[in-house]
């Protein structure tokens, strides 16, 4: 009985051991549970945040990018505006202007400079009938003017011609009949001092720079100034002296008031030669270098 009573005892504190030992265990499995839920827990909260995060960066790239595009398409509407605005006062400046002929197809290449050239063009309504008349007859050959001030309209470089001016100033010439200078063409060319005596006696028109090296007809057409250049070079050349030029100008004009087409009233019968400038010849033996120095001594005097 006493065996079977230690027994007992001794199971009753093996069995109590057993169950005290198991205890922790259990604690610690809760706990490690636990532990592991607090973690998932984080983790999601963290997850959830990063894509909130994310989402937030999204959507503020998303408002800045419209925001962006917005600003540049109400600039480009504004742009857009002036632009269409621009274009317009420049057309109606244009149709103002009263302008067209031939000249306007080979300058379409840049409208700026066309829009310019228009604005430029001044109101020749008040001009006299000739010099409005020969406006029209230049601007329907040659286009709009390269220059342009109160008084007069001029091209450059057109055809044969360095430079060609129209004025509102008429110059009364009776010469071969009566009628009005306004009209001046310029080309290059070289006078021989022997002949300028000779040019003067033809025609009063007629003139040359000698150290510019050109000669210039004016009168009411264009017709009329290759007329006179081309006589002129037939007596600079030999072929006419000033009394035969003379004639053969007023003949010329009969044939084509008679609706003849004459040769020297069509164009140049003559090519203009380049490089005609004649500088001259420096007479006092002084260089310009001295001359300015003399100048500028005068000057402090």
């Amino acid at each position: 009985m006493k065996k079977l009573s230690g027994l007992l005892v001794a199971g009753l504190i093996l069995g109590s051991a057993n169950l005290f030992a198991q205890v922790p265990e259990e604690d610690s499995m809760v706990n490690a549970n636990n532990k592991t839920q607090r973690d998932s827990t984080w983790r999601l909260k963290s997850s959830n945040n990063k894509r909130d995060t994310m989402s937030s960066a999204k959507s503020m790239q998303k408002d800045t990018a419209w925001r962006s595009t917005n600003n540049y398409n109400k600039r480009d509407s504004m742009q857009s505006g002036q632009s269409m605005n621009h274009d317009t006062m420049g057309n109606q400046h244009h149709q103002m202007s009263g302008y067209a002929g031939e000249g306007d197809k080979s300058t379409n290449k840049n409208s700026s400079n066309n829009k310019m050239t228009s604005m430029m063009t001044p109101d020749v309504s008040s001009w006299p009938e000739a010099s409005k008349m020969a406006v029209d007859e230049i601007t329907a050959k040659y286009g709009k003017p390269d220059g342009v001030t109160a008084e007069e309209l001029f091209w450059l470089e057109k055809g044969v011609w360095k430079k060609i001016c129209v004025t509102k100033m008429e110059s009364k010439h009776s010469f071969p009949i009566e009628h009005t200078d306004m009209m001046q063409t310029t080309i290059n060319y070289d006078v021989p001092e022997d002949k300028m005596d000779d040019l003067g006696k033809f025609d009063g028109s007629v003139t040359f720079d000698r150290t510019q090296g050109t000669m210039s007809a004016r009168c009411d057409k264009e017709g009329n100034n290759f007329l006179a250049l081309n006589l002129a070079h037939d007596i600079v050349t030999g072929k006419k002296t000033v009394v035969s030029a003379r004639k053969a100008y007023g003949d010329i004009v009969k044939l084509k008031m008679k609706g003849g087409n004459p040769l020297y009233m069509a164009k140049l019968t003559f090519t203009p030669k380049l490089n005609t400038a004649d500088p001259d010849k420096n007479t006092t033996g002084l260089t310009k270098e001295e001359v300015t120095r003399a100048v500028t001594q005068n000057e402090k005097k």
